[in-house]
């Protein structure tokens, strides 16, 4: 993550910002967040495969990692987790915002880029868990593994053969974590 100068700026300033593309807003201050072409091929990936299981149950409110969560009062903080689920029955009026998501979504996944800092992601992971998210997904594409952070705020290693599952969040859902990574020959 790269901060850049600014004033200290809120969510709704940002929101209206060209730099908010690409970028979180920590503390008031742009951050630039960089992913690469083998993490975004995952995120599109698993964010195809939730998709079509959500579609199937009429529930679609699962948004892309340009779509930021706000779900921090009194903080001038936006994340844009690479992939964030939230059940309609938790919306006001079951409808989505125009602006950032304020209400604490049910499921983030994060997929780490080879320029994320272990101490940047460590920090949203905290953020995360402080706001209340019951699920997180965060995959690592160098080493084809995934962590999940679950209700009972343990952190859980899968390795290649591991299944991605909803748990309570999305019942039925679960996926083998090898089926989200591109082929080796994909690679370079």
């Amino acid at each position: 993550m790269t901060a850049t100068a600014s004033s200290s700026l809120t969510a709704d300033d940002f929101l209206l910002m060209p730099e908010s593309e690409g970028a979180e807003l920590v503390d008031g201050e742009i951050a630039e967040v960089p992913m690469g072409s083998i993490s975004s091929l995952i995120a599109g990936e698993l964010f195809g495969q939730l998709w079509t299981f959500l579609r199937q149950r009429k529930a679609r409110l699962l948004l892309p990692q340009e779509s930021g969560i706000a779900i921090w009062p009194g903080r001038n903080r936006v994340r844009k987790p690479d992939l964030t689920y939230v059940r309609s029955s938790r919306l006001p009026g079951g409808r989505l915002p125009e602006g950032w998501l304020t209400v604490v979504p049910d499921l983030v996944a994060e997929v780490v880029s080879p320029g994320d800092r272990v101490e940047d992601l460590e920090q949203k992971l905290a953020e995360y868990r402080e706001a209340g998210i019951p699920l997180i997904w965060v995959i690592y594409p160098a080493t084809r593994t995934a962590h999940v952070l679950g209700a009972n705020r343990q952190r859980r290693e899968l390795g290649q053969d591991g299944v991605l599952d909803g748990e309570d969040i999305l019942p039925g859902f679960s996926i083998p974590l090898a089926d989200i990574f591109p082929e080796p020959e994909q690679q370079a």
